[in-house]
């Protein structure tokens, strides 16, 4: 992870009551139709909530469908943006890597971190966050970002705003399924301008035969098994190789690619602060023989 994005303390907790859950469907990958969550009185918003905590609480992830801000088609750019910086020539990341920038890669001489002993991450990214970049239109001069013409700023600030929205929901959504007042977790992160979100635009390079490939394929990682710290992490991936272990801690599970759907889960802060009620998602990305795209936002919250 990259060192500049910052832990927020844990130092509250919250009294949840636990009770028996009416299951809501049981689909092998459940889903929550969020136009129920971020429209105002929606009629299937309790519905929804029972749906969002089942998930959370058996699965430990659920697939976000209706996002009206983040439609397939602007998916899809995202994607198209991130090849174009991924594949800006070695010079230019190198220039931008960390920890002065916002690049980290094996390519520039900054590799991801390992979360395994013996593991290795061949993933590459690309960061962006308000916390560096608190002004839309103003860069902090001490960060080396693109400035090829692409409109790195703009562009994962729009993406950053869209995310929001959908991030905010979320954490009232999660407050009112524990039936906690709906800012018990929004006011803990929210507030005075701080937005404590990261936005990350992965790429997993194709396995293939060379000598440092095959090192890496020992340890099969794309990145390995780990859980996120922040409170929530809202994920989209273009191929597949993406898994989550349930909080059964039965089997590794395959993440499906939906392509107009990005997938929650939990982070360390929220199994903090709902002592456990809501279990931070373990999750890996095995390394394939085909190249992966992945938009990765980091909520802490909004």
């Amino acid at each position: 992870m990259p060192s500049w994005r910052l832990r927020r303390p844990m130092v509250r907790s919250f009294g949840i009551r636990c009770r028996s859950l009416r299951f809501a469907g049981s689909a092998a990958h459940p889903h929550v139709d969020m136009s129920q969550i971020m429209a105002s009185n929606h009629p299937g918003r309790t519905s929804a909530l029972i749906q969002m905590r089942n998930a959370l609480t058996t699965k430990g992830y659920f697939y976000a469908s209706n996002v009206d801000c983040l439609p397939q088609h602007y998916i899809e750019s995202v994607y198209a943006f991130a090849r174009q910086l991924h594949e800006l020539p070695v010079a230019d990341k190198r220039r931008c890597a960390r920890p002065n920038g916002t690049y980290s890669g094996s390519d520039a001489g900054v590799e991801e971190l390992a979360y395994e002993a013996g593991s290795a991450s061949t993933v590459r990214a690309w960061d962006f966050s308000r916390v560096r970049f608190p002004t839309s239109g103003q860069f902090c001069p001490e960060v080396h970002c693109p400035v090829s013409g692409l409109g790195f700023h703009d562009f994962l600030d729009d993406l950053y705003g869209r995310q929001d929205r959908l991030a905010v929901a979320l954490m009232t959504a999660f407050a009112e399924m524990l039936e906690l007042p709906t800012d018990t977790f929004s006011s803990c992160f929210s507030g005075h301008g701080h937005d404590m979100g990261t936005i990350r635009l992965l790429h997993y390079p194709a396995a293939t035969s060379s000598e440092e490939a095959r090192k890496r394929h020992e340890a099969n990682y794309g990145i390995s098994p780990h859980t996120d710290f922040e409170a929530f992490t809202l994920m989209h991936q273009n191929a597949p190789g993406l898994q989550f272990l349930p909080p059964n801690g039965a089997d590794w599970v395959d993440a499906p690619v939906r392509e107009e759907e990005f997938v929650v889960i939990v982070g360390d802060i929220l199994e903090r602060f709902t002592n456990g009620v809501l279990r931070a998602t373990p999750h890996r990305v095995l390394q394939t023989a085909h190249e992966r795209f992945s938009i990765i936002r980091f909520n802490a919250a909004a």
